[in-house]
């Protein structure tokens, strides 16, 4: 037993730290130096000249690791590099193209003697921490940014580490244990096998959690404020276990069972994230879950009855009030006051017929189960109304299959956005007409918006991010693009058919 209130025997730890920091910064280095390479890659080469520059850097890293190390090592290198690749290859949570693979693998490839005194400071929790770096750094170059992205990076940040840390056990104990006559042979085949393993294993995460993964990597781009703090965690765990791990290699406590458990458990914090990222999940997600189970077929079919009543009463009024502006145009026409004539076909008349058209476009509107996009539809109807500009409803809906299936709020910015752009562009079109069209089906709901196109607007052409409005314009459909990256079931489809512009907003709402 050591007593840890004795001057000894410990560890001078301060050179072991000077001797790791030029092994940390050359790693740094290279993290650089490829990380560029790869981006300049991506952004200006392409076709063949992109295949062969893609392939540079890999071999001159294989030579590299080979030249300054023994075979055993070359080959434990090499293997963990392919392993990881092969493993997000399977994965495929992140859209990664070729290039990014191959980054990710010179990344991981590195001569194991490269952190003779990083490992022995820290052990082998400095494998999870380049894992980190290599993950995010790709992440970074292949998609420009990590919003949306952060939970299937944390996942696969575990998921690697594991493996990671199960490819240097099993290449470490068994080959002692396999062919204890031939070391390379056992040594060999303790690489086949390991590989194999890891790789089933990473096939079957695949094939048994993709579809719940995919959906928690949505949610993540759907709330952002809480995926934000999955590197944050993952960065302070680490950070944690390696101050702690520091004064077990002071007091020389680097016994097997210390080497073994701290990996372990650090492993074991952090994927005990998981239940509370998905808790996190699923309180955000609360609100819409309870929407959804309010909008169960018995009780849309319900209110639709219930409607049903109050819909032919609003038809019943809508009758009335056309005979009564009938009848007082027929006293205007026959009265001799020319004041009067003008007053009611100038300022009456028109406001009549714009409130009779409210009331047959709140008819139809009321056919919608959800308030908040009832109310939502209503004010721009109205404001489209108020600029003079004609509005034609269509909603075909089936009750027992109506679902928002995507967040109210984020569904009605989406609308908003084309509801305004139709308006401004119907505006400048004398008689023109916005039509509006809400239908559903067993699997999807439609909303579909048309208006005419001036002349300007045909010739240009309508892009996101263009606008001949001036400054402070034309972020609409960036913004319409930004929302439905969060949701792979939406999609905006548009068109332009004898000077007319067709939106259509296809989501899927299956349960």
């Amino acid at each position: 037993m050591i007593d840890i209130y004795s001057d000894g025997p410990y560890i001078n730890i301060l050179p072991l730290l000077l001797s790791s920091i030029p092994e940390i910064l050359q790693y740094m280095a290279s993290l650089l130096v490829s990380s560029f390479y790869f981006w300049t890659v991506k952004r200006f080469l392409s076709g063949f000249l992109k295949k062969m520059a893609m392939f540079i850097l890999p071999l001159l890293h294989i030579y590299y690791v080979f030249s300054v190390s023994i075979k055993s090592e070359f080959l434990y290198s090499l293997c963990l590099a392919l392993l990881i690749a092969l493993q997000l290859r399977i994965l495929q949570l992140l859209p990664f193209h070729m290039e990014d693979y191959v980054l990710i693998f010179c990344l991981l490839l590195f001569p194991s003697r490269l952190f003779n005194s990083t490992s022995a400071i820290f052990g082998i929790l400095w494998i999870f921490v380049i894992l980190l770096l290599a993950l995010y750094s790709t992440t970074k170059i292949s998609m420009k940014h990590l919003n949306g992205n952060h939970f299937s990076c944390y996942f696969l940040f575990i998921v690697l580490s594991i493996s990671a840390y199960a490819f240097h056990l099993s290449c470490f104990f068994l080959p002692s244990v396999l062919l204890k006559d031939n070391y390379i042979r056992s040594f060999l085949c303790t690489l086949i096998l390991t590989l194999l393993l890891l790789i089933s294993a990473a096939v079957f995460i695949r094939h048994r959690f993709y579809r719940q993964l995919i959906r928690l990597n949505d949610l993540g781009k759907k709330y952002q404020n809480i995926e934000k703090y999955f590197p944050l965690f993952s960065v302070l765990i680490l950070f944690l276990f390696i101050l702690i791990f520091i004064p077990f290699t002071a007091l020389q406590l680097h016994n097997f069972l210390i080497s073994l458990l701290f990996p372990c458990l650090c492993l074991a914090i952090l994927c005990a994230q998981l239940p509370f990222i998905v808790l996190l999940f699923k309180t955000a997600f609360y609100k819409d879950a309870a929407t959804y189970q309010q909008w169960e077929k018995d009780e849309i079919s319900s209110y639709y009855q219930n409607i049903s009543s109050s819909l032919s009463e609003m038809a019943g009024i809508r009758h009335d009030i056309k005979n009564i502006f009938f009848t007082m145009g027929n006293f205007v026409d026959e009265s001799d006051n020319p004041d009067m004539k003008k007053f009611f076909w100038e300022k009456i008349y028109p406001y009549s017929q714009k409130t009779i058209l409210r009331s047959e476009l709140l008819s139809k509107l009321y056919q919608i189960p959800s308030e908040s996009l009832r109310a939502f539809l209503n004010l721009k109807i109205s404001q489209a109304i108020e600029h003079d500009v004609d509005v034609h409803l269509d909603v075909s809906l089936s009750p027992e299959n109506f679902r928002t299936a995507i967040d109210i709020i984020d569904l009605t910015r989406i609308l908003g956005i084309l509801l305004d752009n139709a308006i401004e562009e119907t505006v400048q079109i004398p008689n023109g007409m916005i039509e509006i069209g809400i239908r559903n089906n067993e699997t999807s709901c439609s909303y579909i918006i048309k208006n005419p196109l001036t002349s300007q607007s045909r010739l240009t052409g309508i892009h996101a991010g263009q606008t001949t409005k001036g400054d402070g314009h034309g972020k609409g459909l960036l913004i319409v693009h930004q929302l439905l990256e969060q949701y792979p079931t939406a999609v905006l489809n548009t068109s332009i058919h004898n000077s007319i512009y067709i939106q259509c907003l296809n989501i899927s709402c299956r349960r």
